[in-house]
């Protein structure tokens, strides 16, 4: 996306015409609405760069229009799209393919774009389910270059039970607020789940917003908690590792069970999942894949090898070596590079030739 991109609007299972005629006028407002709009375009306002886009991402419900009909004057360096989907109440499998054409549209459009903020706004559980097992299995969402914003009415006791939400908010850089508009004061508030935390733990607040009291931050400046560099609870993740010249496999005796071996690795390997785990504060357990190869992608689009444990998300990362290829950034994210090789091309000198389309 070019510098000077605007605003491109796609709207998927209706006509723009449509999605125009259906928006509420100015006059019909209520002051809570134009509370939550103010509400949401002060944290997008916390995170803008200035290579940063934005996407929003809506259901055809009153509210959830009138919410994004606020926004028409956002304002983003790289251009903001809006994605305006059809929840076709009759036939939820309509719903899920009008959501999986919006992803997939907006998974392309990520490829392009430096920075992203993506923003679902919705009052419908089965919509924010459907929208964060779509985009997670779409990797629209990553750690490093993509922020998620999902924005509601919902109470937080109906989203509990939402397995790939909650998933999805706790595997990501993502937040949730919650609106509160039926008290006189309105009030948002803005939670964060940890990652490999139970969807029935507790969130961590990061952020309120009242009428009277504008964006209070838990952690100022930020309004995205930085979740991934300590966990405060030592989870226990799967990984992978393969034999490389830098590193190989051994088994060692498990102190955590009397006469048993595990799997570790020596060399680079060892070292990386060393500092990692106890800088980020982490035990972890090797699965190497039974062919014993990096991977590579099938005819069924499905992965082999290590590509494989990841895809199907049998472990958690590898500490490589991975190098970089376009079709694994399809399925992965990568870390900040380790080190960098050089390849040169080799050739024998060969015996003098005369040239014959060299003239006489």
């Amino acid at each position: 996306m070019a510098a000077a991109a605007g605003r491109l609007w796609l709207s998927l299972g209706v006509t723009c015409l449509l999605v125009h005629a259906r928006l509420p006028h100015t006059s019909d407002k209520t002051q809570g609405l134009l509370d939550s709009r103010r509400a949401l375009d002060v944290m997008l306002a916390t995170e803008q760069c200035s290579r940063s886009s934005i996407m929003l991402v809506t259901d055809d419900s009153p509210w959830a229009f009138s919410m994004m009909q606020g926004l028409t004057d956002l304002q983003a360096p790289w251009g903001v799209c809006v994605f305006g989907v059809t929840n076709n109440e009759q036939n939820a499998n309509m719903t899920r393919e009008n959501l999986s054409q919006a992803i997939a549209t907006a998974r392309r459009l990520l490829d392009v774009s430096w920075w992203v903020m993506v923003v679902v706004v919705s009052e419908d559980p089965t919509f924010l389910s459907a929208f964060a097992e779509f985009s997670f299995k779409n990797h629209l969402l990553s750690v490093h270059t993509t922020r998620l914003l999902a924005f509601t009415r919902l109470p937080l006791h109906r989203l509990h039970t939402l397995h790939h939400l909650h998933k999805t908010l706790s595997r990501t850089s993502a937040l949730l607020a919650v609106v509160d508009d039926a008290s006189p004061v309105l009030r948002t508030t803005v939670l964060s789940w940890l990652p490999f935390t139970d969807p029935e733990t507790r969130p961590l607040q990061v952020a309120s917003w009242t009428t009277d009291q504008n964006l209070s931050l838990v952690y100022p400046p930020n309004l995205f908690p930085k979740k991934f560099l300590r966990f405060p609870h030592r989870p226990h993740v799967m990984v992978t590792a393969e034999e490389f010249p830098s590193q190989s496999a051994v088994m060692v005796d498990d102190p955590t069970i009397h006469g048993s071996k595990r799997l570790t690795f020596t060399g680079a390997a060892g070292y990386i999942m060393e500092i990692l785990s106890t800088a980020m504060n982490f035990t972890y357990t090797y699965l190497r894949p039974l062919d014993k190869s990096w991977g590579l992608q099938k005819s069924d689009g499905t992965w082999s090898g290590m590509m494989g444990l990841i895809t199907r998300e049998q472990v958690e990362f590898t500490p490589g070596p991975v190098s970089l290829d376009f079709s694994r950034s399809q399925w992965m994210e990568y870390s900040a590079y380790i080190f960098i090789s050089g390849y040169y091309i080799l050739a024998a000198l060969g015996r003098p030739e005369a040239d014959p389309y060299t003239e006489n």
